[in-house]
């Protein structure tokens, strides 16, 4: 391992991965891709060097510049709920927002999304989150954008599939606009009082919602209005 990363081939990594796993199934996580990803991304290289210890933990980890890393099963969730019914090839082109440290980003990408674009609105995460996916030699990189979040991605446009990993006070309406119909949205909402993770499906008809449970993520924020 001379000139290498050690701490990515330590065996306790994998260890405590596989037990992150095992928790996982026992807290409702059981769609095969979804454990799968758990299981091959590396969410140690993710965060700092100074938290690795706490990586396979169930809980959210400080990112710096007022973010976070979401707890694993948070990830794990948000993608079997994107992903629930529908193929990997049926999810299709697929936006997230909140890139961050590129965490569920990879675990999208593992889980057999490869027709990812992410925006992220800090650089300096954007930056980050593309050397954590160079790092762990994905062979499909998602495109990563730093940008307005809340303003979507209107020349990829229309999307399959979006998440949302920070959570605004109110479905942004350029996302609603660049969902597919047939398409599906997952996100965090804000109502002042406790978030809610929700599932939106766009028909033919009109908007389909569905409230899943209660969640706990960073606000979702753009340049012109202060964070919440």
């Amino acid at each position: 391992m001379k000139g290498q990363d050690s701490s990515r081939y330590w065996s306790g990594y994998e260890l405590r991965r596989n037990r992150m796993v095992e928790r996982l199934q026992q807290m409702g996580i059981s769609r095969q891709e979804v454990l799968l990803a758990m299981t091959s991304i590396p969410r140690h290289l993710f965060i700092e060097e100074a938290l690795r210890s706490r990586a396979y933990d169930d809980m959210s980890l400080p990112l710096g510049l007022g973010q976070t890393i979401s707890q694993p099963y948070t990830v794990a969730v948000m993608t079997q709920l994107l992903m629930a019914d529908r193929t990997a090839a049926q999810c299709g082109r697929t936006l997230e927002i909140g890139t961050g440290c590129g965490y569920q980003t990879a675990v999208l990408q593992a889980a057999g999304l490869h027709d990812l674009f992410s925006i992220e609105r800090l650089r300096p995460l954007c930056e980050r989150a593309k050397k954590n996916l160079r790092a762990i030699g994905l062979p499909t990189f998602a495109r990563l954008i730093c940008g307005d979040g809340y303003l979507g991605l209107e020349q990829q446009a229309p999307f399959n599939s979006i998440i949302v990993t920070a959570a605004p006070r109110e479905v942004p309406v350029a996302l609603l606009q660049q969902l597919a119909i047939g398409g599906r949205m997952v996100l965090p909402l804000d109502d002042g009082n406790a978030q809610f993770l929700w599932v939106i499906d766009k028909t033919p008809s009109g908007f389909r919602e569905t409230c899943v449970q209660q969640a706990l993520f960073v606000p979702l924020v753009n340049d012109k209005m202060p964070p919440m």
